[in-house]
């Protein structure tokens, strides 16, 4: 009688060590020096997705990423195994006079066996992910590239495990669905690392396949907690050189009268906001100075715009709690709202019932508000100091955007 055992090799697991460490190393590097300061802080996306390779379209993948972006670049470590039913020969066989049979050593207990992996680490670009207007233009859909070094192998069910180092290079399009969550698809040329050619003749047996799931994290959807500095001494004339506390205070402000009810003339947190009268009201209680120069803020959207300092509607120009305004005709401003960063505005909206938080680009509402911006002003900063009086009696009429979904019109 004798007992045999054949050792299931295992790949993945010499990988998980190495994978384990790229991972902490991405959850901790800082920005890159080549990226804006603008996108220093940093945001995650993290992909489940299926993939296949050409021409073997029956052998499908599983697998998951992790993509750490500053801006419009990003890194992205993933990986993705391909799993076969277990061999029973891989498992002791036992016998005793009259029957054999095999003993699970506990070796594999979920009885499956890695047919293929791969594993990948990429530099992603993608240009449109900090400009929601474009997005709209494709329909919501963001584009990316992407290239990196990584590696494959597949074990044959009579042979050893075969691995190369590998090269790849592809594009991709991901779309949101709801809040953060969206869909994914790319194509992939991938191709041995050892190669002397670039794109081989047969290039098209060298394509993979992906399609899958995506969540986005942070970034935003959070409150800032920051301290508020103590008061300084009255100066002559307002002066915010502590321009980054001065916005969280603006921003902190301004979240604390989210679901304050919409009201055309508005002007107070009691009898309900409309978009002109609650700039100006969170700008007055973040700086008491303003009542104690004398200086207030005009009363509606179009003479707000007159104020502060223009600031060009481009990627990486706007910052938090910069004034962005809106026009429903297309050029008479109507409508103003607080830029809260990471495409995130939060303003009194009519269509949206009150005071709320909005996305640029995202839904319909969204590429609303990204298709009718005309304007955005800095009123923090010395340069920016500057302000006005109202010259007319007028206030804004209702915004057209469409409604939130759920809620009201």
């Amino acid at each position: 009688m004798r007992s045999e055992t054949l050792e299931l090799k295992t790949p993945w697991r010499s990988a998980v060590g190495p994978a384990a460490l790229s991972i902490a190393f991405l959850a901790a590097a800082p920005p890159p020096p080549l990226f804006p300061q603008t996108f220093s802080r940093p945001s995650w996306a993290i992909q489940g997705f299926a993939a296949w390779r050409e021409p073997s379209s029956s052998v499908l993948f599983g697998g998951i990423g992790f993509t750490k972006y500053w801006g419009v670049m990003g890194l992205r470590l993933g990986g993705a195994l391909h799993l076969v039913p277990s061999n029973d020969a891989s498992m002791p066989i036992q016998c005793d006079r009259f029957r054999c049979w095999h003993v699970d050593n506990g070796q594999n207990p979920f009885n499956v066996d890695v047919g293929a992996w791969m594993a990948d680490a990429e530099v992603v670009f993608e240009p449109l992910r900090a400009i929601p207007t474009f997005r709209g233009l494709l329909l919501g859909f963001s584009p990316y590239g992407f290239a990196g070094i990584g590696g494959y192998g597949v074990r044959l069910s009579s042979g050893p495990d075969t691995s190369i180092a590998t090269w790849s290079v592809g594009v991709g399009a991901h779309h949101d669905l709801i809040g953060p969550l969206g869909v994914q698809a790319e194509a992939r040329y991938r191709s041995p690392l050892e190669s002397n050619s670039g794109f081989a003749a047969d290039w098209s047996q060298h394509l993979e396949y992906a399609v899958g799931l995506r969540v986005s994290l942070g970034g935003g959807g959070h409150k800032r907690s920051e301290p508020t500095a103590p008061p300084p001494s009255p100066p002559v004339r307002p002066q915010y050189d502590r321009s980054e506390e001065f916005a969280a205070r603006v921003l902190e402000v301004a979240e604390g009268y989210l679901g304050t009810p919409y009201r055309q003339g508005g002007a107070n947190p009691y009898g309900g906001f409309d978009a002109a009268g609650f700039v100006q009201y969170v700008f007055a209680r973040v700086q008491p100075e303003f009542r104690r120069e004398g200086a207030r803020f005009p009363r509606t959207a179009r003479e707000l715009a007159e104020i502060g300092e223009d600031v060009p509607l481009r990627m990486g120009s706007i910052r938090p709690a910069d004034l962005l305004f809106f026009a429903s005709d297309g050029s008479h401003i109507d409508h103003v709202a607080i830029y809260a960063g990471h495409e995130r505005v939060i303003h009194a909206s009519a269509s949206g019932g009150g005071v709320r938080y909005d996305v640029l680009g995202d839904g319909e509402r969204g590429r609303w508000f990204s298709d009718h911006l005309v304007a955005a002003r800095r009123v923090i900063g010395e340069r920016a100091a500057t302000t006005g009086t109202s010259r007319s009696s007028s206030v804004d009429p209702p915004d057209l955007a469409p409604a939130p979904y759920g809620g009201p019109r």
